[in-house]
């Protein structure tokens, strides 16, 4: 009988300890899923980028870039998602007529006007026009829920076809983005038309599913499962899309779009490993330039000269 008992209340126990680890599992995977789905000011996974201290060695070039936008007569765009979101677009059209345009897309909790102004102003002195785009859930778009490249795809197809129908059928398109936005254009580099002539990816992830693990165990130390497990059954049930719904990587391979590949020598948010297996899935003309001692998503004021340098050449091989 006491044989009995003793077997009962281990089996309590280990029925109370399960109940409660996947009660904790959920809190914990609901905490995440806020802080990285749902739409806010600023990340509390990654820090942002006015926080990290070593970023304020380059605030100059970036608060000549917004001085400079903010006096710039650009034009405010909109367009509608597939699935009704109002997007927002900051256009700025060349003084000179151009059959060329800069798509610029912005990283997670960023905005067009934020992280492109410094880019926008030297992609347009040298006579492009150039759309800086806010996201879903970004800046002046709508949206609840971060796409993180694989709603945002699709969004930029949309603004690829408003850019045709304001250009003309024959304007080239060039994608650039950083961060979040590096991913998006390479996920988006599969049903692009043939008016894309290039994409310049910076810092851009392999995967949803790779880089939140990767910052699951790099931040928080947690396993990948339960909680990539939980947070993905969350992000299909509530934001529409599964972690592995798109892969950068298959889409880069199905894609014959020239694609220049940028990334930080010492990015600890995105691996330099991760645009590493990117190029080695490109089949189409492809550069790769990885610079020294950069940062995540600080490559163009390391070496802002040679950054630009490299950008320019790279858009203006493939606009002839």
């Amino acid at each position: 009988m006491k044989w009995g008992i003793a077997v009962l209340e281990i089996l309590v126990g280990i029925l109370l300890f399960v109940v409660l680890l996947v009660f904790c599992s959920v809190l914990v995977s609901e905490y995440l899923f806020k802080m990285i789905i749902y739409r806010q000011k600023k990340s509390s996974c990654q820090k942002d980028i006015d926080a990290v201290a070593s970023w304020y060695r380059h605030y100059p070039i970036a608060k000549t870039g917004r001085l400079w936008l903010e006096n710039m007569p650009y034009i405010n765009v909109y367009i509608k998602s597939f699935d009704g979101l109002r997007l927002y677009g900051a256009l700025l059209e060349s003084k000179k007529f151009s059959d060329k345009i800069i798509i610029c897309v912005h990283g997670f909790t960023g905005s067009g006007k934020k992280d492109f102004a410094s880019l926008a102003r030297t992609y347009y002195l040298n006579g492009y026009n150039v759309l800086l785009v806010d996201n879903r859930a970004h800046g002046q778009s709508e949206g609840k829920y971060v796409g993180f490249g694989v709603l945002d795809r699709l969004d930029l197809r949309n603004w690829v076809k408003y850019t045709v129908n304001r250009f003309g059928s024959n304007i080239k398109i060039f994608l650039h983005g950083i961060s979040m936005g590096g991913a998006t254009v390479l996920m988006a580099s599969s049903i692009m038309p043939k008016n894309v002539r290039g994409i310049i990816a910076d810092c851009g992830f392999t995967s949803v599913d790779e880089i939140f693990e990767y910052v699951l165990k790099r931040d928080y130390h947690l396993p990948r499962f339960p909680i990539i497990y939980l947070t993905n059954i969350m992000s299909k049930i509530r934001a529409g899309y599964g972690y592995k719904d798109v892969n950068t990587t298959a889409e880069i391979a199905r894609s014959d779009i020239p694609i220049l590949f940028i990334h930080g020598e010492n990015d600890e948010f995105v691996p330099l490993w991760m645009t590493m297996k990117n190029y080695s899935y490109c089949k189409a003309y492809k550069e790769l330039y990885i610079v020294k001692d950069s940062e995540h998503a600080e490559s163009h004021y390391i070496d802002k000269k040679a950054y630009e340098s490299r950008m320019l050449a790279f858009v203006d091989k493939l606009s002839k």
